[in-house]
């Protein structure tokens, strides 16, 4: 079990119990969180610097009364380059809407209201370590945009929604949707689209029959297994597919079952429906999406929700180590050719590019692995695979001066391609297993 310490800054009593029992809440297998609380902000800065070694969280709670250095301190971090990658919460009961604009551009993830610290701050912490990777890169450089795409396939099992549905809200997370609205929005309209395409797409469960299963108390994921062991059902299954990035997200949740017309569905907006027991579903999540469209049969879903967080771009630090120019390439175009020397390794902008060992791909790299080619290089080998375009790519060449200039700026470059270097030795070497997704 790995342990996560952070820092956390408050000066109220009862601030700290709400935190130390969010923290409690925290569903994680892999990991115990424990926060270091200070109520001295340079002590809490400096248990940040020097304190934590395998987390950059940071959680601080800001009074515009009586915290006035916050707004530097914040600002101190994002520029010290040892504290790049830092994820700084914010916890207020007030702050304004510039203030915010300007935190996020210095690092701040999202900002929590106290009384949500028991219903947000839980999922934040478990999200925040999960892609703890995602938030250095894009603190390391503005530059890199998160995107997932795939497609996940469920068996009929209500029990697992909840489940496929913190998982999409993670990427959705780490892409820039964070703010409460979003937060709520999304969840809230995938839990209840896959749920029905499991209940009332697979499991044929009409309104009449869900009406008397809730009347008479029964549990939905009782009958829904039940049902699911009928050999007519037993073999269908919901298809989601995703695409995220920092601009919208886009599922589309298609069922196996008859499908139904959107048309003749009732109209539950008016008073004598508004306590119905079920069948809002639909209408609810029509004003929580930006975009909901279904196939002609029904069976299928489309939701699209738009990214109302306005990000500034900066320029890209990573640029000013590269003397070379950028460089472009095609699909099927060789970056690094096997047996050659190691005069480079390369900052990766856009694009995937695929590894290979005497002739198999054993690898992909997008903009998220940050470098390609960085072992040989330092090493000062010759190269012992070849690396290739899959799509259209964009890439920065970085020479050995390139390299001693970047660590002497952003020393924290150096811990990022350690872990970076750890992380593909261990995928690397890994068994190789069937993928259910493609992310």
């Amino acid at each position: 079990m790995e342990i996560i310490s952070f820092s956390v800054y408050t000066k109220e009593t009862y601030m700290r119990k709400e935190i130390e029992e969010a923290v409690s809440l925290v569903v994680d297998k892999k990991r115990t969180y424990i926060p270091e609380f200070f109520d001295n902000l340079e002590n809490a800065i400096d248990y940040l610097t020097y304190g934590q070694t395998n987390s950059r969280l940071f959680i601080v709670e800001y009074n515009p009364v009586r915290d006035k250095k916050i707004r530097e301190a914040i600002s101190r971090i994002y520029n010290d380059p040892w504290l790049h990658g830092s994820v700084i919460i914010v916890i207020s009961e007030e702050i304004s809407l510039e203030l915010a604009s300007e935190l996020i551009q210095e690092g701040v993830i999202d900002f929590i209201s106290i009384q949500e610290i028991l219903y947000k701050l839980p999922t934040i912490i478990k999200i925040s370590s999960d892609n703890s990777e995602i938030f250095e890169t894009q603190q390391f450089s503005k530059e890199i945009k998160v995107q997932k795409k795939g497609n996940l396939t469920l068996r009929n099992d209500l029990s697992l929604v909840q489940k496929v549905t913190s998982n999409l809200m993670n990427y959705c997370y780490a892409a820039g949707f964070r703010n409460l609205e979003h937060f709520s929005r999304i969840s809230l309209s995938l839990h209840e689209m896959i749920t029905n395409a499991i209940e009332h797409g697979n499991c044929e469960i009409g309104f009449k029959r869900k009406t008397e299963i809730i009347q008479k108390n029964l549990s939905m994921v009782d009958v829904v297994n039940q049902i699911a062991t009928d050999p007519k059902i037993a073999n269908r299954k919901v298809r989601i597919s995703y695409d995220i990035n920092s601009n919208e997200a886009i599922f589309i949740i298609k069922d196996e079952g008859k499908g139904f017309k959107i048309s003749e569905l009732s109209d539950l907006s008016g008073k004598q429906n508004i306590f119905a027991v079920h069948g809002r579903g639909i209408m609810m999540t029509k004003k929580f999406v930006d975009s909901l469209e279904y196939n002609d049969l029904g069976n299928q879903v489309k939701l699209v929700f738009k990214n109302n967080t306005t990000n500034i771009k900066k320029e890209n630090p990573i640029t000013k180590f590269s003397s070379e120019g950028t460089l472009h390439l095609s699909s099927g175009d060789t970056l690094i050719e096997d047996g050659s020397e190691s005069y480079y390794f390369y900052y990766i902008v856009s694009g995937k590019l695929g590894v290979f060992y005497n002739g198999k791909m054993v690898d992909t790299l997008t903009a998220e692995d940050i470098f390609v080619g960085e072992m040989a290089f330092l090493n000062r080998n010759r190269r012992t695979g070849t690396v290739k375009a899959l799509t259209n790519t964009t890439v920065l060449p970085i020479s050995r001066r390139g390299f001693i200039d970047m660590i002497k700026t952003y020393p924290y470059a150096g811990v990022v391609l350690a872990r970076l270097l750890t992380k593909r030795l261990v995928r690397r070497n890994k068994p190789k297993r069937k993928l259910h997704s493609n992310t």
